[in-house]
C-alpha cells in the first residue's frame, strides 16, 4: 500500500462514546401494548396510532376521490386507502403527524394494506413522532464497535488521523449514527447510514485481500466516507425527508465539502493523497446518469461503486419482499421494476428442519 504506514495500536483509540441520540434508535413508542404493523394480519380491527409518511389525494375511474396514505412505526410501514370521506379526513392531518387509524387490516397482491374508517388527528397526545420513525435492528454500539475496528486498521498515517479527526467528534458520531441512509429505497431508517457505511467497509476489505494492487488504506478510508455529506443531506425528525442543503447540493456534493474542509485543519495533509480520497467520494454512483459528477478512474474508486451499489441493491430488495408476506413473488412496483421471487432460506421451511428427538419413531 502506499503512503506512511502507522501501527493504530501504537496510537490512542478512537473510543466509542455514549451516543447521546441512540436511545432514540431502540426506545419503543409510549404506551405498552400497542399494536406495531408487523402484527397485523388480514382481517384483524385496527384502533391504533400510526406515523403518517406520505399522503396521496387520487381519485377512482368513476371520478370519486380517495386517499392512499403510507403509514409507519417502529417495526415497519404499510399503505392505507381511505376509500370513504377522504375530502373532509385529508385536511386533518400532513404527512409527518401521528394519526389514529380505525379500520381493517386487509390484504393487496400478497401485502399487507390498512383500510380506514375514521382517521383522527394523535399529534397531540406528547408522544414524539419520531418514535416511530423505523430504525435498524442492529444494535448501535455494535455497529459503532465495527466502524472503529476498520477506523483502526487503516495504517496510513494521513488518513488513520482523518479519520480520527471525523470520527472522534463526539456530536458527529452521535448523528451519523442516528442517521438513515436514504429517503427511500435501501438503509431508509434510523441507523440506516451506520449500517451501510459498516457493510460497505466490511465488502470492500474482503475485496482488498483478493487483489494485490488494491491500496486498501485508501479503499477502506473512501468507504467510511462515500456517504459522510448524508449526516446533512436529510433530515429525520418526524420523517424521512431532503434538507435544504441536501435538496440543493446533494450528499456527494456536501461530502467532498466536509472532508475537504476536515483535511485542510490536518497540517501537512498530502494533495495527492486527498485528490485519490475526493475522487473515490465524487465517483462513488459510477454514472453520470446516476448522480455521478465523475466516473471512477483509479481502481479503489471503482471497487467503491460497485460495492456500494451491491449493498443498495441488496438491501433494496430484501426490504422490498420482506413485505409480501406469504407470496412467492411481489408484483412489478418496485425500486427493479419487476417481480422479484421471495428468498426463503432453508430453516424457514418446515420441510428442511430435523426431526426432534423425541419426534423420532423407534427404528428411524
Amino acid at each position: 500500500m502506499n503512503g506512511d504506514r502507522l501501527n493504530p495500536d501504537s496510537e490512542p483509540r478512537l473510543g466509542a462514546p455514549p451516543l447521546q441520540s441512540s436511545s432514540s434508535l431502540t426506545d419503543a413508542p409510549p404506551g405498552g401494548g400497542r399494536t406495531a404493523i408487523t402484527d397485523l394480519t388480514p382481517g384483524m380491527a385496527v384502533n391504533e396510532v400510526y406515523l403518517v409518511q406520505s399522503k396521496e389525494s387520487r381519485t377512482t375511474k368513476s371520478g370519486k376521490p380517495f386517499l392512499k396514505l403510507r403509514l409507519g412505526d417502529r417495526s415497519g410501514m404499510a399503505d392505507c386507502m381511505v376509500w370513504e370521506n377522504a375530502d373532509r379526513l385529508s385536511t386533518l392531518f400532513e404527512p409527518g403527524d401521528l394519526v389514529l387509524i380505525q379500520g381493517r387490516a386487509s390484504e393487496y397482491q400478497g401485502t399487507l394494506q390498512l383500510e380506514a374508517t375514521d382517521i383522527r388527528s394523535a399529534s397531540d397526545t406528547g408522544v414524539d413522532a419520531r418514535a416511530f420513525l423505523p430504525s435498524t435492528y442492529r444494535d448501535i454500539e455494535e455497529l459503532v464497535g465495527f466502524l472503529q475496528y476498520h477506523i483502526d486498521s487503516v495504517y496510513d498515517r494521513d488518513y488513520c488521523t482523518l479519520l480520527r479527526a471525523v470520527f472522534g467528534d463526539d456530536d458527529f458520531l452521535a448523528r451519523f449514527a442516528d442517521a438513515p441512509a436514504a429517503k427511500t429505497f435501501h438503509h431508509a431508517y434510523l441507523g440506516g447510514l451506520l449500517e451501510h457505511t459498516v457493510t460497505v467497509a466490511d465488502l470492500c476489505d474482503h475485496i482488498s485481500q483478493q487483489y494485490a494492487r488494491v491500496n486498501r488504506d485508501l479503499l477502506i478510508t473512501s468507504a467510511l466516507l462515500h456517504d459522510i455529506g448524508k449526516v446533512d443531506e436529510l433530515t429525520y425528525e418526524s420523517t424521512i425527508d431532503y434538507s435544504e442543503s441536501g435538496r440543493f447540493l446533494g450528499h456527494v456534493i456536501l461530502g467532498v465539502m466536509f472532508v475537504s474542509q476536515k483535511a485542510a485543519v490536518i497540517s501537512g495533509f498530502p494533495e495527492k493523497k486527498l485528490e485519490l480520497l475526493l475522487h473515490a467520494i465524487v465517483s462513488h454512483h459510477g454514472e453520470l446518469e446516476w448522480g455521478s459528477p465523475k466516473r471512477p478512474k483509479t481502481l479503489e474508486a471503482l471497487i467503491l461503486h460497485h460495492v456500494d451499489n451491491l449493498d443498495a441493491k441488496i438491501k433494496g430488495f430484501l426490504e422490498i419482499v420482506e413485505g409480501s408476506r406469504d407470496a412467492d413473488w411481489t408484483d412489478l412496483r418496485n425500486l427493479f421494476r419487476r417481480p422479484l421471487h421471495v428468498p426463503r432460506a432453508g430453516h424457514q421451511e418446515q420441510d428442511f428442519l430435523p426431526p426432534l428427538e423425541g419426534d423420532r419413531s423407534e427404528g428411524f
